[in-house]
């Protein structure tokens, strides 16, 4: 979900606007982080996605065409593709990579499949809620990383697997 460049209806100054959503920027990346103080890698990205949004911001207020996302938003496409405005829906699943049941429920009766499948699920459905997308791929994906775990050997953590699937690549893919 967008929202309108003007991030404090009282501000009428541009200044005043691009500081307002600076400030609002780096202070929702504090509050996600937990950070307790400017010393840290986190207090260092928080102000990289702040400059970053600012600058989308300002850039809306001379281009009407330029769409500024939610804040929220903002933060997990910057953080997953370093850019404010990835589309952030996931790639339409090619059938052959949905697991059918038969493979699935068999590899939910390894343990750690089970567990990891569930796991997988949790961190996809939040990934959606955060992203503000919906989460229709969440147990298709959540069934293929089981199989993946089922069949043992080398596998990627959650999130990178994750977005492996959402760009259409197999799940054990590495690298861009």
């Amino acid at each position: 979900m967008s929202t309108p460049a003007s991030t404090d209806p009282a501000a009428t100054d541009t200044r005043t606007r691009i500081e307002n959503a600076r400030a609002r920027a780096e202070g929702f990346v504090w509050g996600a982080f937990h950070i307790q103080h400017t010393r840290t890698p986190e207090a260092d990205t928080a102000t990289a996605f702040a400059a970053a949004y600012a600058e989308r911001v300002t850039q809306s207020l001379t281009d009407d065409t330029v769409v500024v996302p939610g804040l929220a938003q903002a933060w997990v496409a910057w953080r997953i593709s370093g850019d404010l405005t990835t589309d952030l829906y996931p790639a339409p699943s090619v059938v052959e990579r949905v697991p059918g049941v038969v493979e699935w429920d068999a590899a939910l009766r390894d343990r750690t499949a089970w567990w990891l499948c569930a796991e997988a699920l949790g961190y996809v459905r939040g990934w959606c809620d955060a992203a503000g997308t919906g989460s229709g791929d969440a147990v298709d994906f959540a069934h293929a990383y089981a199989v993946l775990v089922a069949a043992g050997g080398s596998r990627p953590n959650i999130a990178d697997a994750w977005v492996n699937w959402r760009s259409g690549r197999p799940l054990t893919a590495f690298g861009k």
